[in-house]
């Protein structure tokens, strides 16, 4: 355990029996156009039945789910045991695996995937972090011509993200929102095919290879 989380998985138990919920009612932050959202990644990640997907962050399998209705074999991590029960409930022939981005790969998840997906999870991390997530799973993670797609809390630039922020007042947290404009420079730099599409006024999808 990480000492001074900012990010403990004891405040992700708490929000676990009324996650789905939250989704639904909120209409303006964080979740604006979720459910659209995650059709988006459904749709970039081109999976096939018997693709294997690996969903980092599950939460409580919601973007999983999708995957599985087309039949593909699922692989769902997440650090908060709370959430990763109700995944399990879900989805109960699904591997499952107990872990934190920040930390070491699990072993239990030691093999390629076709597509790794994400939602929501990566504005935990500053951009340095993220890049450097990224390329370990697309190089060491993948197999070749997989996909890496991430949904997430994202802006086209600062000032698309300021505006927002002033539009929806104390709704607003700060944390390490994805800015397009310099999110997908740094990500080509690493060596990255890199592709962004905005979802909703706060959230896009990057589709990465």
């Amino acid at each position: 355990m990480l000492v001074n989380d900012p990010f403990p998985p004891s405040e992700f138990d708490s929000w676990a029996e009324h996650y789905d919920q939250s989704t639904l009612e909120s209409t303006i932050f964080p979740f604006n156009g979720y459910e659209k959202v995650l059709q988006t990644v459904l749709g970039r990640a081109e999976s096939r039945p018997g693709h294997a997907v690996l969903d980092l962050g599950t939460g409580t399998g919601k973007l999983a789910l999708l995957f599985d209705k087309i039949g593909c074999e699922l692989w769902c991590s997440d650090f908060s045991p709370l959430m990763l029960e109700k995944a399990r409930a879900k989805l109960p022939h699904a591997h499952f695996a107990l872990h934190d981005l920040r930390q070491a790969w699990p072993s239990e998840f030691e093999r390629s995937f076709d597509v790794i997906v994400s939602a929501y999870v990566f504005h935990h991390f500053e951009l340095a972090q993220k890049v450097s997530i990224c390329r370990d799973l697309v190089e060491n993670r993948l197999v070749p011509g997989g996909k890496l797609v991430i949904a997430d809390l994202s802006f086209p630039d600062r000032i698309a993200m300021k505006t927002f922020a002033a539009s929806i007042g104390d709704l607003w947290d700060e944390e390490f929102y994805w800015l397009a404009d310099e999110s997908l420079p740094a990500l080509r730099q690493a060596g990255l095919r890199a592709e962004y599409e905005q979802v909703s006024v706060c959230a896009g999808v990057y589709t990465l290879c």
